[in-house]
């Protein structure tokens, strides 16, 4: 059986950090925004060629993306030019993460709003019946 690859929420997280729209991300790869969020919502594979540019656009690699480890960041910054070191970004992560909660408790607002509206036209449709 062939394990399916899911790297939709890596690719989102990479875009999210460089504070790219999906829209944004579609027209730079020259697909549409509803393909582009297929692939951050794991309905839709990349193709090879299409990973690379997405790495390339997010500054990042395909191994970053397909990679199942956490995100990190190379931090080359040193007073003694040595190579540098790996740093997890947790921190980030979960700035990220308060971000995309924050995001969605404000659409589940949205959506109680449209409910309540909706009922509202069911019931004055259903009084206008009776």
């Amino acid at each position: 059986m062939e394990k399916k690859l899911m790297h939709g929420a890596k690719i989102k997280a990479f875009r999210m950090m460089r504070g790219f729209s999906q829209e944004y991300m579609a027209d730079r790869l020259n697909i549409t925004q509803a393909t582009y969020s297929k692939i951050e919502g794991n309905k839709q594979k990349a193709t090879q060629e299409l990973l690379e540019k997405l790495a390339q656009e997010l500054g990042v690699t395909v191994a970053d993306i397909i990679s199942n480890e956490p995100i990190v960041i190379l931090n080359n910054a040193s007073n003694q030019g040595a190579q540098g070191h790996i740093e997890h970004f947790y921190a980030d992560q979960k700035e990220l993460f308060e971000k995309l909660i924050a995001s969605k408790d404000s659409e589940i607002g949205n959506l109680k709003d449209i409910i309540h509206s909706l009922k509202e036209v069911i019931a004055s449709l259903t009084n206008k019946k009776e």
